[in-house]
C-alpha cells in the first residue's frame, strides 16, 4: 500500500501548508532576484505566486515577515547541510559536498542567503551575517581536517582559507546561476580551489 495512504489527515495538510510555503518564499526569492526588495508587495506576491491573498496573509502578514521565511529557510537549508558536511569523514568530499550543495541550489533558483542581505533590514542582516560567520567556521574546520590529514597544503591557514573559500563559493553559486551557465564546470572549479 502506498505511503500516502496511511498518513493522515492532518499530516497531509501540514505537508500541504508546506509546499505552500515554500512555493510562497521561492517566489518571493524569484522576486527579489527580478525586481529587488522593493519590487515586492503582498498583492504582487500573491498574483505571482498564484495564491490568494487571503491565503499569503495566512502564512505571512507582511512583507517583512516574508523576509524573516526567507532568512528562516536558508538557516534550515544550511544547517541540513552543515551536518551532512560534518559527517563526510574525508575532508576533501565534505568540502565537494558543501560547493555542490551551494552551486546546485543557487542554479536552481534558490540563490543564498548572502544574496539577499543587501535587500533586507538589519535586524535579519544580523542574523544573516551571523548564520555566515557559521558557515565560514564549517569550512575552516574542514580544511584544517584535510591539511592535518595532508590531503590539503600543510601551509594552509584555515581561517582565513575558509573565509575566502566561502566568499568564492557564494560568488560562484552566482555565476551558475545565471542563463547557460555550467553548473558542473562552476563546482569542478570551485571544488578545485
Amino acid at each position: 500500500m502506498p505511503s500516502h495512504a496511511t498518513r493522515s489527515p492532518t499530516t497531509a495538510l501540514s505537508e500541504r501548508r508546506s509546499r505552500t510555503v515554500h512555493h510562497i518564499l521561492g517566489t518571493a526569492m524569484r522576486l527579489i532576484a527580478e525586481r529587488g526588495i522593493a519590487g515586492i508587495s503582498m498583492s504582487a506576491l500573491a498574483e505571482e505566486a498564484g495564491v490568494s491573498r487571503q491565503t499569503l496573509y495566512t502564512y505571512f502578514p507582511d512583507v517583512k515577515a516574508v523576509q524573516a521565511g526567507l532568512v528562516q529557510a536558508g538557516e534550515a537549508g544550511d544547517t541540513e547541510l552543515t551536518s551532512r558536511v560534518e559527517r563526510e569523514p574525508d575532508a576533501r568530499a565534505a568540502l565537494r559536498l558543501f560547493v555542490e550543495a551551494v552551486v546546485s541550489a543557487a542554479a536552481a533558483g534558490h540563490p543564498s542567503t548572502s544574496a539577499l542581505a543587501p535587500a533586507l533590514p538589519a535586524d535579519l542582516r544580523d542574523v544573516i551575517s551571523q548564520h555566515e560567520r557559521n558557515l565560514e567556521r564549517l569550512l575552516e574546520d574542514v580544511l584544517r581536517r584535510g591539511r592535518d590529514a595532508g590531503h590539503f597544503r600543510a601551509e594552509l591557514e584555515p581561517e582565513l582559507d575558509g573565509r575566502l573559500l566561502y566568499r568564492m563559493v557564494i560568488a560562484g553559486s552566482a555565476l551558475a546561476a545565471e542563463p547557460g551557465a555550467d553548473v558542473a564546470l562552476v563546482t569542478a572549479h570551485l571544488a578545485a580551489s
